[in-house]
């Protein structure tokens, strides 16, 4: 079928009793294929399909311009079908897409950046694939560190408290019962007095 001659109901491959959701279906299908992002070599053809494709799918899955656009059919009026979507409420966001055959489909820097260039996906997955590695080995050094230091910490208390409880234990041994008991009394009655 010639260009001019498909109706949006056959851009799409669709019967015109469709529901939105066979609309949305149809469009995502064939915006995968045509869609000039898709693959590195794009055809200038297949840009002018997705062009098509787009225009049918803002036009259909609006109710109120698919309803019109119904009229346009039933009258014969072709002419009017781009009307339609350029009179769409996202019309300043999109504007008319227009296929100009002089753009080149690369045009060079990414962003605007000198020197950079479009990087694919899987580039982009495999870079923070390998941030997130590297950051969970340091998160995982950082903690064993840690555990490191605050057992050497308690290792340390340990041995104070050991050495403490040695001497009080030696002192226990050296002067007896007795001594103890005197001793403790003295201390008792010197906080009394102070």
């Amino acid at each position: 079928m010639d260009k001019d001659s498909q109706n949006y109901y056959d851009v799409l491959n669709v019967r015109r009793d469709c529901s939105g959701k066979e609309i949305r279906s149809a469009f995502l299908e064939l915006s995968k294929k045509y869609h000039p992002d898709v693959s590195v070599k794009s055809n200038p053809k297949d840009a002018e399909k997705f062009v098509r494709i787009y225009e049918a799918y803002e036009t259909l899955s609006k109710p109120k311009l698919r309803k019109e656009y119904d009229n346009l059919l039933i009258q014969g009026l072709r002419s009017n079908e781009r009307r339609i979507v350029e009179n769409t409420p996202n019309s300043a966001v999109h504007g008319s897409w227009e296929v100009r055959p002089d753009v080149d489909a690369h045009p060079g820097p990414y962003y605007g950046v000198k020197g950079w260039s479009r990087i694919s996906n899987s580039k982009i997955a495999l870079a923070l694939f390998i941030l997130g590695i590297i950051g969970g080995l340091s998160g995982f050094a950082s903690v064993k560190r840690s555990h490191n230091y605050q057992k050497t910490r308690i290792d340390e208390v340990s041995a104070k408290a050991n050495e403490h409880h040695e001497k009080i234990r030696s002192d226990a041994r050296k002067y007896g019962k007795e001594e103890q008991v005197e001793r403790v009394a003295k201390r008792i009655f010197k906080r009394i007095d102070s």
